[in-house]
């Protein structure tokens, strides 16, 4: 998979992009910090209507560079927020399965 990484330094926010938005998109943003297991604040952007994970937004940038540094030991920060990209992925499609699966209850 590849993701973009883009930081702005005048704000401290980092943008993960995954997918570019469709025209016609609903997007929701959602926090995943604690599904992530992290202290710093990080969001994702997901189309509800194409059930797609559109990218991330890390707030305070280089606070979480530390903590990703300090807690997984990484020097590859990319490597990592790919990992995070995948894990958000796959918490998004269950989340999407199960509000499915209770409609058709």
């Amino acid at each position: 998979m590849t993701s973009q990484l883009t930081y702005d330094k005048t704000t401290r926010v980092a943008f993960v992009d995954v997918h570019e938005m469709p025209k016609d998109a609903k997007i929701r943003v959602v926090s995943v910090s604690d599904l992530l297991g992290l202290r710093s604040e990080v969001r994702a952007r997901y189309d509800a209507e194409h059930d797609v994970l559109l990218g991330l937004i890390i707030e305070d940038y280089p606070s979480f560079r530390r903590e990703i540094m300090f807690k997984y030991v990484a020097f590859r920060i990319e490597k990592i927020v790919d990992l995070f990209v995948c894990s958000v992925k796959a918490s998004l499609a269950n989340d999407h399965s199960d509000r499915h699966s209770l409609v058709a209850v």
